[in-house]
């Protein structure tokens, strides 16, 4: 970590001990400021993480209180959201996951937008289509491969199952259509292929003239 960071989330009071020394782990070890958290009846959530023999993963989530959140309309003004809204304030940026409601990240990323901060959207967190209300206002936008075939239904990987070059030139072509057509066309793109490195896209990246390249 090169700049200070804030976590905002919802813990479940059921693993309050585990809560506790978590974010003690956080603000000692990572210097993060967790004053953001809440922690709210019932349990967490639990992620499932499965490692497969070839060293690639699937995770399975369930969902507790990282779900419960506040409304769209009192997250961007009401005072339920009023601590929110004052960390996107003080932010340089933002970074959105998808293990809590869209609406909630539709409410980040607007209000951050409007404040002039970059929206980076890690991908991960449900294998569903973003949402077209974060279109817009999305800077970065960081799937691995098979996230990125989620998000925009053009496969990936080849017939031996790994990513192939062109198929993922083609997606992210389309994921950069579909901002374009939300009226963002300057969103950049970081496919990451776990121990395989990743790829950036830029803003200027449109794929225009590739496929004659690839020939």
């Amino acid at each position: 970590q090169t700049a200070a960071c804030e976590f905002i989330g919802n813990l479940g009071r059921a693993s309050s001990v585990a809560n506790t020394a978590l974010l003690a782990d956080m603000q000692q070890f990572g210097g993060v400021n967790t004053e953001g958290c809440s922690e709210l009846e019932g349990p967490t959530g639990t992620a499932y993480i499965l490692q497969f023999e070839d060293n690639d993963n699937a995770i399975v989530l369930v969902g507790g209180a990282n779900q419960d959140w506040p409304g769209l309309a009192s997250l961007l003004g009401g005072n339920e959201g009023s601590g929110l809204r004052a960390a996107i304030g003080r932010s340089s940026a933002v970074m959105l996951q998808r293990e809590v409601p869209d609406h909630v990240n539709v409410a980040v990323a607007q209000c951050a937008a409007a404040l002039g901060k970059d929206v980076f959207m890690d991908v991960g967190g449900t294998d569903s289509p973003l949402d077209p209300a974060l279109l817009p206002y999305l800077g970065v936008v960081a799937p691995n491969e098979s996230e990125l075939t989620f998000i925009t239904g053009v496969e990936t990987k080849g017939p031996d199952g790994k990513p192939e070059l062109q198929r993922v030139r083609a997606a992210v072509a389309a994921l950069k259509d579909s901002c374009r057509a939300a009226g963002n066309p300057s969103v950049e793109v970081l496919v990451t292929f776990g121990g395989e490195g990743s790829l950036h896209f830029g803003a200027g990246w449109d794929g225009a003239g590739e496929a004659a390249a690839d020939g």
